[in-house]
C-alpha cells in the first residue's frame, strides 16, 4: 500500500502548482491527498533559519531562488504575506478532482519555526483557525491533518483528539503507530512520511531527480506500505518530470497510490489491535537542516 501526499506550503504552490499536479495525476489516473496551508504565507521568514546547521546548503543544493521565486522567500517579509484563502476556488478544485484535501497548519512558517516555544493557547487558536478555514471553504470538517515541517507538540498531539481528525501525519517514520503522550496512548493513527523527499536528497552524494525517482521506485516496490511526499512548489514546478517519472514507474509496477484517508480506513481495518504505540521524539533526518518529529523504535530507513 503507498499512501501519497502532496505538501502546499506556500501562495504560489498552491496558485500554480496544485493546478499543473492535478493535471498530472489526472494523466494517471491517480488520487492523491493535498496538505494545505489554510492562513498567510510567511515563507520569507525562513530566512531567520539562516544559522541552523545545514539550511544554506539545502538551499544551495535544490536552487531555493528558482524552485520557490523571489515572490515567495521575501513573503511576510520585505513584501507583504499572501494568504492562502484568496486561492479557495483551487481548494475546491481538488476536493472536485476526487482527491482529499487535508489540513497542513495555519501558519506553516510560524508553526515550523517556533511550535516548541508556543503556548497551549496559541497552539490551539492555530489548530481551531485551519479547522475553521477549511470548513469554510469546503463545506465539512477535514479528515487529515499534517504538521508543518514534520514538528508537532504533546499540545499538538492532545488537540487532534480533541478536534476529531481520523488521522494525522506528523512525523518521520517506518509505519502506522499511536502516539503516547505522558504515558497515554492518545486516539488518532499517526501515518509517518516513510521515504525521503526530493528537497532531502537532491545534490546529497550526486543525487539528482532521476536518482531520486529510481530510489523512490525501489522502495516502494520492497516496502509493503510506504508514504511519499510531494511538494507542489517543487514537483509542481521545475521538478514535474520527477513526479511524471515516479508516477510512470509506479503505474507499471501495478501500484495504486491512494490518498491517505483512504490509506487509514485500509490500515485500521486490517491492522487495528495490532498497530504499536510510540513516543515521538525530535531527531535529524539525513539532508534536512534542524529536527523533525520520529517515532521512538519507528525510525525511517535512511
Amino acid at each position: 500500500m503507498l499512501g501519497l501526499r502532496i505538501d502546499v506550503c506556500t501562495y504560489e504552490g498552491l496558485r500554480t502548482g496544485v493546478p499543473t499536479l492535478l493535471r498530472l495525476l489526472d494523466r494517471h489516473r491517480v488520487r492523491a491527498s493535498f496538505f494545505v496551508t489554510l492562513g498567510p504565507d510567511r515563507s520569507g521568514r525562513a530566512i531567520l533559519q539562516a544559522l541552523r546547521p545545514g539550511f544554506l546548503a539545502k538551499m544551495r543544493r535544490t536552487g531555493a531562488a528558482r524552485v520557490y521565486g523571489w515572490r515567495t522567500i521575501l513573503s511576510g517579509t520585505l513584501l507583504p504575506a499572501r494568504r492562502m484563502a484568496e486561492l479557495a476556488d483551487v481548494m475546491r478544485a481538488i476536493v472536485e478532482a476526487g482527491h482529499e484535501m487535508a489540513v497542513h497548519g495555519y501558519d506553516h512558517r510560524g508553526w515550523q519555526d517556533r511550535l516548541h516555544r508556543m503556548s497551549e493557547p496559541a497552539v490551539r487558536r492555530g489548530m481551531t483557525q485551519a479547522v475553521e478555514d477549511y470548513r469554510r471553504v469546503i463545506g465539512r470538517p477535514p479528515e487529515g491533518f499534517g504538521a508543518p515541517g514534520w514538528q508537532c507538540s504533546p499540545a499538538s498531539l492532545r488537540l487532534l483528539d480533541e478536534l476529531g481528525f481520523a488521522y494525522a501525519s506528523d512525523t518521520r517514520g517506518r509505519g502506522p503507530f499511536y502516539p503516547r503522550v505522558e504515558g497515554r496512548r492518545l486516539r488518532t493513527l499517526q501515518l509517518p512520511t516513510t521515504l525521503p523527499t526530493l528537497d532531502e536528497m537532491l545534490g546529497l552524494d550526486g543525487m539528482d531527480g532521476e536518482g531520486f525517482a529510481a530510489l523512490v521506485g525501489g522502495r516502494v516496490e520492497r516496502d509493503p506500505l510506504s508514504v511519499l511526499t510531494l511538494h507542489a512548489e517543487m514537483e509542481g514546478g521545475r521538478f514535474q518530470w520527477v513526479a511524471e517519472r515516479i508516477l510512470a514507474h509506479l503505474g507499471a509496477q501495478g501500484i495504486a497510490p491512494m490518498p491517505l484517508a483512504e490509506l487509514s480506513r485500509r490500515i485500521l481495518a486490517e491492522q487495528e489491535g495490532s498497530i504499536p504505540e510510540a513516543e515521538i521524539l525530535p531527531r535529524p533526518i539525513r539532508g534536512r537542516a534542524g529536527l523533525v518529529a520520529v517515532p521512538a523504535g519507528l525510525e525511517p530507513v535512511e
